[in-house]
């Protein structure tokens, strides 16, 4: 895999995919429509994002070098010589270019799609670079293009309030998570006089800013959970909310919504529920009603173990402390 380090593919491979599969998987409930029935475009759009993905962390740290180099921070690109940068670039946009060719004539998702290309550039590129530019610059992380080609994959309709609430919990959770990463990489910014939204004020002043943004998406992914509801999704969301008391009172983590202590054990509130309770709830769903759900259910597992091995290992040890006593 150190061929391939350059991706920053540890980075977002979880963090990034799981979110927007468990949107797809909850699209197709909604829809009912059967999830082994679109799985072939589910692997497209998700080889799609993935050179989008790809792309994204080139571009952020081709752009970032200089910057880096003065805060004495790694970049993965700063030791590949200028000619295999530009090749790695091109390479990305001829296999975007060339994913779009295939979503044509799928109008919709092939807007959504060249627009999550244009924002994570403009985030990344000078001269416009929207991460030098205060609150601009985390602006750019929604993407409804997995509910679109899913949905006119399988000729299916929601409702325009899924649209919005989908819409909105992406832009406030990614928001989340851009700020996230503009806090955490704040000290180096401070080093290299990188101006960001996190590096221009105090986090101290951040406290009611973080808890709006984090209102908001929760807000809007009550219109999701909502329409998955059922006795599976519930018996996620008490486990988790289970883990989430066990890793405070037992392990002393901290709780936190953006910005997380660098030197203490910390749980960003509502990331494991997104990324392996609510997901695994849904694959369960479609398990049960027979469809292939059970293979599509350990595929999604072989490919995406980390943070579910993660879970299993802090019950575990509750668990063994316990029987200790």
């Amino acid at each position: 895999m150190k061929l391939f380090n350059f991706t920053r593919h540890s980075e977002w491979w979880e963090y990034k995919l799981v979110p927007l599969l468990a949107i797809s998987y909850s699209t197709m409930q909604v829809a009912h429509y059967p999830l082994d029935r679109i799985i072939f475009k589910l692997i497209f759009s998700l080889i799609a994002i993935i050179i989008g993905a790809v792309y994204v962390s080139v571009i952020n740290d081709i752009t970032d070098i200089k910057e880096d180099l003065i805060a004495g921070k790694t970049n993965r690109l700063s030791s590949v010589k200028p000619l295999n940068r530009i090749i790695i670039v091109v390479a990305c946009i001829a296999a975007g270019v060339a994913c779009g060719f295939f979503i044509y004539p799928d109008r919709c998702s092939l807007f959504f799609y060249f627009m999550a290309w244009v924002v994570f550039s403009l985030y990344s590129i000078p001269p416009i670079r929207l991460k030098k530019r205060g609150i601009w610059g985390v602006l750019c992380d929604a993407i409804l293009f997995l509910v679109s080609t899913l949905t006119q994959h399988s000729e299916s309709t929601v409702s325009a309030s899924w649209y919005a609430g989908v819409g909105m919990w992406s832009l406030a959770y990614g928001l989340r998570g851009i700020l996230w990463h503009q806090f955490y990489d704040r000290s180096n910014d401070l080093k290299s006089g990188t101006s960001t939204f996190a590096s221009r004020i105090n986090p101290l002043a951040f406290r009611y800013q973080e808890l709006i943004i984090f209102t908001v998406e929760i807000a809007a992914f009550l219109v999701i959970f909502i329409g998955t509801i059922n006795i599976w999704t519930i018996l996620s969301l008490l486990l988790y909310i289970t883990l989430v008391l066990i890793r405070k009172l037992a392990f002393h983590y901290k709780i936190s919504l953006i910005i997380t202590p660098l030197d203490l054990p910390h749980q960003t509130l509502m990331n494991d529920f997104y990324l392996v309770f609510f997901p695994l709830a849904l694959l369960f769903t479609s398990a049960i009603s027979g469809d292939n759900g059970w293979i599509i259910l350990c595929c999604h597992l072989l490919l995406f173990p980390g943070k579910t091995m993660l879970v299993i290992h802090d019950v575990m040890s509750f668990l063994k402390s316990k029987l200790k006593k």
